[in-house]
């Protein structure tokens, strides 16, 4: 963990017993000032280093949330709360359906007529919106509400269904343990693989390693999961893939081995560890009172253990070498979830470890012991952060070009660190994975965005990493996951990610079936980077000109010329890009796009007032263009560097 570690914890060991270490620690409370002074170094979980220590919420916020039923339509008054939620609901919902109108009018979807009309009760619900504040006072407040809700209802059947495929991004699902086993069969898999076909997947992440058993007999496993024995699911899988040109990752379960709900299905008592921490207890990941299970009623190995970490890759690069598995998808890739009272990470080699850095056994210490309970919780979750880089060095010496991707908590980073130890934004700051895919499983378009995806986007900031949202489909209505959808493509992602192929219903087909126009629209941003980027802006252009064309968009004269000349040459170097990933043409690129998206506040001043949504939209995508070529130009270096490594002597 570095010298710097090891000389601050020599500190503590000279001073924890000290009386000045007593007063020290019972008068200072925050992080920055306890650590901050003490070890030197900030915990990495943005603004949230600095807060004071507080004892973690409560889990308020279910990983999957449970949609509540209202039974009809309220009639108290509308307060001013609520009525800017709905203005700002109907608000984004406005601009989510002209998107997808713009997009629809470039690729030629839809006829003339049907967008007319649509353009039609576009105005009403902007004349809705103009007179709420009047109507809220006037009218009676069910009847406003009722209002608001059947126009939501018309703008979500005004969609371009045809439209979601016609762009280059990753179109992922979960194809999880359940429909495996359902499946039964190579030929039963078959009919799944079509059903994710004609539903415009092109990546499945497929739950290989469950609660600690393998779906494919293995050599590194102590057994093959009993309801796939008799078959080999992800040779199957493998092979399906192939025949559609899709993508398979092995979705697997990293530290977490065992779990309650399994032992069930295979008949094995509830208190049944798991394969691997029975053939192996040493391994076991525990709570400061000693237990083995974790409040989520399942069991995790120790993440400092060295031969834990050495299993592990030998699975990983097992599934990579024997199968050609595309990627490797990280999910439990973090401590059990702390609840108040449940603290774990206390396994044998953990505990070792850090007393061996700082001369005190952890399962002594207590959150009154302000400074060594955070250098504590900083070492659980830099047991993470060490496997996360080992598991990504190993997997890209092994097979250069795979695709290492983490399934990943969107909570805000102290609630995360607190509770999971899980810090994803040192992941891809350092590049250890391609693709960040946040379990965003809220089903309400205006919640997910806002309180759940973008607070991601923004967490990652400009490392080189494409950002998946996870959609959970369960339940969801067909023009509801239209609209989730078309939020995700307005916001500067790379794809979506579908929870999960237990849930993909025949009629989603229509909403997510592949409507490609060329073989360009069907590349994938982590294969062909550069193309997808240049695609993407070109699609861009083409709606900008369609605008241009109609008089739709308000720039004329020299303010015209200049916007005209400055997409052009974005053009013009994103070609150079496609053909010649120098650094310097990189550069360019990106540099040239981010001085569009500064320009686009004045260049078009107007839109900004009347159509705020589309021009953050359009920002939004720039915006995305640019993290595929950052994360293009990082792959690039890896390469170079993997090319002068692979070089003989």
């Amino acid at each position: 963990m570095g010298r710097e570690w090891h000389r601050q914890t020599k500190i503590i060991r000279q001073v924890r017993n000290t009386r000045f270490m007593k007063h020290w620690v019972s008068t200072r409370t925050g992080f920055g000032s306890a650590m901050g002074i003490l070890l030197g170094f900030g915990l990495a979980v943005g603004a949230g280093a600095a807060q004071v220590l507080r004892t973690p919420p409560p889990d308020d916020d279910p990983l999957i949330e449970q949609r509540l039923e209202r039974a009809g339509t309220p009639t108290h008054p509308i307060s001013p709360v609520e009525r800017r939620a709905m203005a700002r609901e109907l608000q984004d919902l406005l601009g989510r359906v002209e998107s997808a109108l713009a997009r629809a009018e470039v690729a030629q979807i839809g006829s003339p007529q049907a967008l007319l009309a649509t353009g039609d009760r576009l105005q009403v619900a902007r004349q809705f919106l103009r007179d709420l504040p009047q109507a809220v006072q006037t009218q009676p407040p069910a009847t406003v509400r009722a209002h608001w809700q059947e126009l939501r209802q018309s703008l979500w059947r005004d969609y371009p269904r045809e439209l979601l495929t016609a762009l280059p991004e990753v179109r992922a699902i979960w194809l999880d343990r359940g429909t495996i086993v359902a499946a039964g069969s190579e030929a039963g898999l078959r009919r799944v693989f079509d059903r994710m076909a004609a539903s415009g997947v092109n990546t499945v992440f497929v739950e290989t390693i469950n609660a600690g058993y393998p779906i494919y007999p293995s050599r590194v496993a102590p057994q093959q999961n009993p309801l796939t024995r008799g078959w080999d699911p992800l040779a199957a899988a493998v092979k399906l893939a192939r025949e559609r040109n899709m993508e398979v990752h092995a979705w697997m379960w990293v530290f977490g081995v065992g779990n309650v709900r399994h032992n069930r299905l295979v008949g094995l008592p509830a208190n049944y560890p798991g394969p691997v921490l029975t053939a192996n207890p040493q391994w076991a990941n525990l709570g400061q009172n000693g237990a083995l299970f974790a409040a989520e009623r399942k069991t995790f190995l120790d993440p400092a253990h060295p031969e834990v970490r050495r299993y592990l890759i030998a699975l990983m690069q097992e599934m990579v070498t024997q199968y050609g598995v595309d990627g490797v998808q990280l999910d439990y890739i973090r401590q059990p979830r702390h609840d108040p009272g449940q603290e774990f990470g206390y396994g044998r080699a953990s505990r070792a470890k850090f007393q061996d850095l700082t001369g005190v056994d952890p399962i002594s210490i207590t959150v009154n012991d302000r400074s060594l309970w955070w250098l504590w919780a900083e070492f659980r979750a830099r047991q993470i952060d060490e496997f996360v880089a080992e598991a990504s060095q190993a997997l890209r010496q092994t097979k250069p070009k795979v695709v290492i991707s983490a399934a990943v908590f969107p909570w805000e980073s102290l609630r995360r660190f607190h509770r999971l130890h899980q810090v994803w934004e040192r992941w891809v700051a350092r590049g250890d994975i391609d693709l960040l895919v946040p379990m965003t499983y809220v089903p309400e378009t205006s919640r997910f965005v806002r309180q759940h995806v973008q607070p991601v986007i923004e967490g990652v900031g400009k490392a080189p990493v494409l950002v998946l949202p996870g959609v959970l489909i369960r339940d969801m209505p067909d023009l509801e996951l239209l609209d989730q959808l078309q939020a995700v493509r307005d916001l500067p992602s790379s794809g979506y990610s579908l929870f999960a192929a237990e849930h993909l219903r025949a009629s989603f087909e229509s909403v997510l079936q592949d409507n490609s126009r060329s073989q360009t629209d069907r590349v994938v941003p982590f294969r062909q980077p550069f193309v997808a980027a240049r695609s993407r802006f070109r699609s861009l252009q083409q709606e900008w000109q369609n605008l241009l064309s109609g008089r739709s968009l308000w720039l004329r004269g020299p303010l015209r010329d200049r916007f005209q000349g400055k997409v052009t040459e974005i053009d013009r170097l994103l070609a150079k890009v496609e053909q010649n990933p120098t650094a310097a043409n990189l550069t360019q690129a990106k540099q040239q796009i981010d001085e569009l998206s500064r320009s686009l506040d004045v260049w078009l001043r107007l839109e900004s007032l009347e159509r705020p949504y589309r021009l953050d939209t359009w920002k939004n995508r720039l915006g995305a263009i640019t993290a595929i070529l950052r994360y293009g130009a990082a792959r690039e270096e890896r390469n170079v560097r993997t090319a002068q490594h692979d070089r003989p002597l």
